[in-house]
Parts: C-alpha cells; structure tokens; sequence
C-alpha cells in the first residue's frame, strides 16, 4: 500500500517542477542568444549585453523578455558576422532615439536586437551611450551599468535606472563609464547623481579597458 503524499510533499513537488522549466525556459532564451553571440565572436566584433540581459547577468532580475546587444563597431562589420542570417534594419533618429542603427534578427525568439552606437535624447541634444563591458557575470559579456542607468533615465525607465543606483552604490562605479558618461550632454540631475556614485576598487577599472 502506498502512502498517499501530505500536502506539503505536493506542494515542494510542484515547486520543484515549477523551477524545473523555469531552468528550462531560460536555457532556451540563452541558447537564442548564443545562436547569434558565436557569429560575433567568430568574426571579432566586440558587443556587451544591456537592457534586461545585463540586469539578469547582475542578478538583479530573473527573466528576460528579449536580448539588447550593444556594439560601437562599423555596421558593415556588423552584417557581415551575421553572414547567412536575415534581420531587419532600423535606422534614423526618432523623439527618443539617435543611434546609429538597430538589427532585429529575424526567427530569434525571445527576439535579439543589435544595436550599434546606441545614443539616447536628452533635451535637444543626443547622449552617446557607449557599450563598455562591466565584465563577464554568469557567462554574459555585461554592459556597464553605469551606462545603462544613465540610458535608462533618458529613456524614461525610472524604476531600472534607480535599481541601477542602488547597485553602484552598493558595489561602486567605475571611472572610466562615468569619466565618458561626464562628456556627454546630460540632465543637470542626472549628471548630479552620477557624480554622487562611489568609484570602485582600481581593478574594477582594468575591466573595461
């Protein structure tokens, strides 16, 4: 006769399970990622990972919706590590944006975007936001938070640019993000805090270089 199981034995079996493809799903994500990254890599383009990509390789969120490459590398190279793949290309400047051009790569699903010279507005001018590394942080070549809590800021994203805060300033910023950040035309508020971030321990720097 088998015992039949407690509720709290059904209850960690289908936490358990639940985990199980939630490991799966991102498995899956990663994979699609990679299935472009390798291309990248093979062909020496240099790319970071932003967006929620770089706050998941932070540890800061659990779950992607898509994957935002940055590059500053000519987009001539750019299509041509991506031989074989088809994409769609956006380009020109809008209300938020004036980056040099974006790739969506067609049949990726979450879908991945190629960014190349990511700039955001602010005011009547445009910031450059340059895709420096932060470091490889669980197997994902991470942009530089600093970056992107600037970016998020001009983009209108309140809540990610004050987690962002919060980390730096819990971990320190590094002088290189914010020394490139300072030559940009940012807010005077943004530019403020910023300014307000604890630097980082020197090797933190020798990262970026």
């Amino acid at each position: 006769m088998t015992n039949k199981p407690t509720k709290e034995q059904e209850n960690h079996q289908r936490t358990v399970e639940d985990g199980a493809a939630v490991d799966m799903d991102m498995k899956k994500k990663r994979m699609t990622l990679q299935s472009v990254t390798r291309m990248l890599d093979r062909a020496g383009v240099d790319y970071v990972v932003g967006g929620s990509g770089m706050l998941l390789g932070l540890g800061l969120v659990d779950d992607v919706r898509d994957w935002d490459l940055m590059t500053d590398a000519p987009e001539a190279e750019v299509q041509a590590a991506l031989a074989g793949m088809k994409w769609t290309k956006d380009s020109g400047t809008s209300e938020l944006y004036g980056s040099g051009c974006k790739l969506r790569i067609e049949g990726t699903e979450p879908e991945v975007e190629i960014i190349i010279g990511f700039a955001v507005r602010a005011n009547a001018d445009f910031c450059r936001m340059p895709a420096l590394m932060d470091g490889i942080r669980d197997g994902l070549r991470v942009a530089s938070p600093e970056v992107w809590m600037a970016a998020y800021e001009l983009m209108g994203r309140h809540e990610k640019s004050a987690l962002l805060e919060r980390y730096l300033h819990e971990h320190g910023a590094n002088y290189r993000a914010l020394s490139d950040l300072r030559k940009e035309p940012l807010p005077k508020e943004l530019a403020e805090r910023l300014s307000r971030l604890p630097e980082a321990s020197p090797d933190l720097a020798k990262k970026m270089k």
